[in-house]
């Protein structure tokens, strides 16, 4: 298993990548692209909003953290 834990991914472009069941709870994934990545199971940020992440999946959008 992979440790993800800190990992700065920050503007990272993982098109197409495989991600299913990480735990990307702590990474920094400000300005990230999934476009189109297999993310089942993934467990993101709790800043990022679902909508959010979706939108990155399906149109390829850069993650933008929300203010709370």
């Amino acid at each position: 298993a992979l440790d993800c834990a800190g990992l700065d991914l920050s503007n990272a472009y993982l098109r197409q990548a495989d991600l299913r069941g990480l735990d990307l709870s702590t990474a920094k994934l400000e300005g990230a692209s999934f476009h189109a990545a297999r993310i089942s199971g993934v467990l993101f940020p709790r800043e990022l909003e679902a909508a959010e992440i979706e939108l990155s999946v399906r149109l390829g959008t850069r993650l933008r953290y929300r203010p709370r």
